[in-house]
């Protein structure tokens, strides 16, 4: 019976980081790329970036605790000997990493809008970063994906 519900805890954990991940990428990203390439206005430009980096950042916390729950869900298995197995929780820490460098970049990438304001939207800088979370993105997806195609195979 804890098993079901330890599993449970984790689909609902997965489909958080899956949905939110795909959400973000199909619905959001593109939505907020049209108005940061328009060069006319150059305060809506600075909002929706602004806007974006929160958003990012609002999602990857959502997406951290979800993780971090995987984690401790992982743990609880192997101290109490039910069906578990390493690669599981090795995919699951290197999301967890993953998470925990996006929010470093993201850091950055607010921080440079702030001291440069306008300089800094579609700066080299800033669209090098804001690649890299992109990457970081798709990478976090592909393995939340693996987790949920094969659950607990020992």
């Amino acid at each position: 019976m804890l098993e079901v519900i330890l599993m449970s805890i984790e689909r609902v954990s997965l489909a958080i980081i899956v949905g939110g991940g795909i959400i973000m990428a199909a619905c959001v990203r593109p939505l907020l790329l049209q108005q940061l390439s328009r060069k006319d206005r150059k305060e809506i430009v600075k909002s929706t970036e602004a806007i974006s980096i929160n958003a990012w950042n609002r999602y990857n916390k959502v997406a951290f605790v979800a993780t971090t729950v995987m984690m401790v869900l992982d743990f609880i298995r192997i101290g109490m000997r039910i069906q578990y197995s390493y690669w599981h929780l090795g995919l699951v820490a290197i999301i967890l990493l993953l998470l925990l460098w996006k929010f470093i970049v993201d850091k950055s990438l607010k921080k440079r809008l702030l001291e440069k304001g306008d300089a800094a939207v579609n700066s080299s800088e800033q669209n090098k970063e804001h690649r890299l979370v992109e990457l970081l993105s798709k990478i976090i997806l592909v393995l939340a994906i693996i987790l949920t195609v094969f659950p607990f195979q020992i």
